[in-house]
């Protein structure tokens, strides 16, 4: 979340996210998780407005996601002209965002208050079209690897690229059918890429390798393949998450960015050439 979104664009995003996707179970889960149960099982019209379809529900959904995201402070006014002037709660943010894939609903269905509380920066990384191909070969968890990316390249840097690394070791062990934990899984990614390649034709012996437009191929992947390594280097090197630093140095974004960018860019090719192998 950028630093100097509006309050009331957290609460209208999160109120329709709510709105499009939680069950009574969802709501309850959230009450817990954000110490409201009291507050959201008392609530004379919230859940039963829900479970009758009640015109008036989506109203009730903002009065309690208000309540829960901004549950300190004062508001100045009365009645629908009060103007509140409470910050928004981080800790029960983080909760509805991670219950609601905040971020990934947001992208689809509501991308002007995506770019307003995430920032545009977030939104062009080619994330989409990275879940799209997977949703394909049916990966599950670069959705998982997607939504941290998604959330830490501008507020943590460190994260995204941790699990812009995790992504492309991912991606390409189910291009190899490396499953599991077990010690024939522990590759580094240049032993995965390179192995990749080999079993997708796309090395100079391999069945791609005299294809119009292979050297081309080749040469761009050389270079994609520099970057990637780069993540894995960048990460080792203390930059991303994963070995656990107590003082980690710091990252800029731009630099984030640019690995994250190599790291989706290689996962989505690699994705969509093992598709086209396996048509």
């Amino acid at each position: 979340m950028q630093q100097d979104v509006k309050p009331e664009k957290v609460v209208l995003a999160v109120a329709k996210a709510i709105e499009a996707k939680f069950t009574r179970g969802d709501w309850l889960a959230l009450a817990y998780e954000t110490g409201c149960a009291d507050r959201v099982r008392d609530h004379p019209r919230l859940l039963r407005s829900l479970d009758w379809n009640d015109e008036d529900y989506s109203g009730h959904v903002l009065d309690m996601v208000e309540e829960i995201l901004r549950p300190s402070g004062r508001t100045v006014g009365d009645g629908p002209y009060r103007i509140a002037t409470r910050a928004i709660d981080a800790a029960n943010f983080a909760v509805a965002e991670r219950m609601l894939g905040l971020p990934e609903w947001l992208a689809q269905y509501e991308p002007v208050l995506f770019s307003d509380i995430y920032g545009s920066q977030v939104a062009d990384v080619g994330v989409d079209e990275l879940q799209a191909a997977a949703k394909e070969l049916g990966l599950a968890d670069v959705d998982e690897h997607a939504a941290r990316i998604r959330r830490g390249i501008r507020d943590d840097p460190a994260q995204a690229i941790g699990s812009a690394k995790e992504l492309v070791e991912t991606v390409l062990k189910a291009v190899l059918g490396l499953h599991g934990n077990g010690p024939e899984t522990k590759k580094d990614i240049p032993y995965l890429l390179k192995e990749a390649n080999i079993a997708l034709g796309l090395d100079p012996a391999g069945a791609k390798g005299s294809e119009p437009g292979a050297v081309q191929r080749r040469k761009a992947l050389g270079a994609l393949t520099n970057l990637v390594n780069s993540i894995a280097e960048l990460r080792n090197a203390g930059f991303g998450t994963g070995h656990g630093l107590s003082q980690r140095p710091t990252l800029d974004v731009a630099t984030a960015r640019l690995a994250v960018s190599a790291a989706v860019t290689a996962a989505t090719f690699y994705i969509e050439a093992h598709a086209a192998e396996q048509a």
